[in-house]
C-alpha cells in the first residue's frame, strides 16, 4: 500500500511538472490567469501577496521559475518592468510576454502627479478586457484548447460585471461618496464609482506624512464628518497609526491579494469595506 501511495505521489508530481507555467508579476493577475487558463496550467505570482511590486527584487529562484515559463503576465505602466529588465531580457528567455496595459490603455488614468496610475487592476471592468485577451493569448499558445479558454473568459467576464454591479449598489446606498485616502489615490475606484477623494495624505508611498498634512487631514475629516481613513491593506501598520492620530478608523482595502487568491472574493470584500467607510449600514 505504501509503495502504491509513493507511486501515485510521483505520478502527480510528474503531471504537475508537465503543465505549462504562467508567471504573473503580482497576485491579482495570477488570480485572473488561473480563472482563464484552468487546471491545465500551473500559475504562480512572483511578488508575494501584500509585498510592494514597485521595489520587489527577484531572487535566483525567480530567475529559474521565469526560465520555465511559457507565459509571463505583467501589469505594465512602469509598475513591473523589472520583470523584463532583470529576468526576461538578460537571460534571453523565450516566454510569451503579455502586458495588461495593452488591454486597458483606454481606461488608464493619471495619478495626481500626472503620471499614469498603474493600479488598473483595481477596476473590475478593466479586468474584463484582461481576461478576454488572456484567453486569446493562451489560445495562440495552445490552439487545441482555445475554445475552453474563451469559454472560461466569457464566464469570468460575466462574474466581473456582476461584481462591479454589487460594488456599485453597495456604494450607492452609502450616505456620502467622499473619503480621505492614505498613500494611494484609489484613482480607478474614484472614476468607476463616482467617488470624491477630498484629501490624499502623502501621495508618495515612500514618504511619511508631515505635521502639516496631518493637520489638514484632521480639518477635512472634521468638516466632512467622515469617520474612516481609506488605505491599502499592505500599509496596515502605518494606516492604523495615522488613523489613531486623526481620531478615525482605518478602512483597509486589499489591493495585492493578502486576504486570498480569489480576485472576485477579495474585491467583493473591498466593496463592503469601502461602503462601510462611506457610512453604509452593514
Amino acid at each position: 500500500m505504501k509503495r502504491v501511495l509513493v507511486l501515485l505521489t510521483l505520478l502527480a508530481g510528474l503531471a504537475l511538472a508537465e503543465r505549462p507555467l504562467a508567471v504573473a508579476t503580482i497576485p491579482p493577475y495570477a488570480a485572473l490567469a488561473r480563472a482563464v487558463l484552468g487546471d491545465g496550467w500551473q500559475v504562480e505570482s512572483l511578488v508575494p501577496p501584500g509585498a510592494n511590486p514597485h521595489v520587489f527584487s527577484p531572487t535566483p529562484a525567480d530567475v529559474k521559475k521565469v526560465a520555465r515559463a511559457r507565459l509571463v503576465i505583467l501589469n505594465g505602466l512602469d509598475l513591473d518592468e523589472w520583470m523584463i529588465d532583470k529576468l526576461v531580457r538578460p537571460n534571453n528567455l523565450q516566454a510569451r510576454v503579455y502586458r495588461a496595459e495593452d488591454s486597458t490603455r483606454p481606461l488608464v488614468r493619471p495619478l495626481p502627479s500626472g503620471a499614469p496610475d498603474p493600479h488598473v487592476w483595481t477596476d473590475p471592468i478593466a479586468m474584463t478586457f484582461v481576461v478576454r485577451d488572456l484567453a486569446r493569448v493562451a489560445g495562440e499558445l495552445d490552439p487545441e484548447n482555445a475554445a475552453a479558454y474563451q469559454e472560461r473568459a466569457r464566464a469570468y467576464e460575466r462574474a466581473l460585471t456582476e461584481l462591479d454591479r454589487t460594488i456599485r449598489v453597495r456604494l450607492a446606498a452609502a450616505p456620502t461618496n467622499r473619503f480621505v485616502a492614505f498613500k494611494n489615490p484609489f484613482t480607478y475606484l474614484v472614476a468607476r464609482y463616482g467617488l470624491e477623494r477630498v484629501y490624499l495624505i502623502t501621495p508618495n508611498p515612500a514618504a511619511q506624512p508631515s505635521p502639516r498634512e496631518l493637520a489638514e487631514a484632521a480639518k477635512v475629516l472634521a468638516r466632512s464628518g467622515l469617520g474612516y481613513l481609506v488605505a491599502p491593506l499592505q500599509l496596515e501598520g502605518e494606516a492604523e497609526r495615522v488613523a489613531r492620530t486623526l481620531g478615525v478608523k482605518p478602512a483597509l482595502l486589499d489591493l495585492l491579494g493578502q486576504t486570498g487568491d480569489d480576485y472576485l472574493a477579495v474585491w467583493e470584500a473591498n466593496g463592503r469595506i469601502l461602503a462601510r467607510a462611506l457610512g453604509a449600514e452593514e
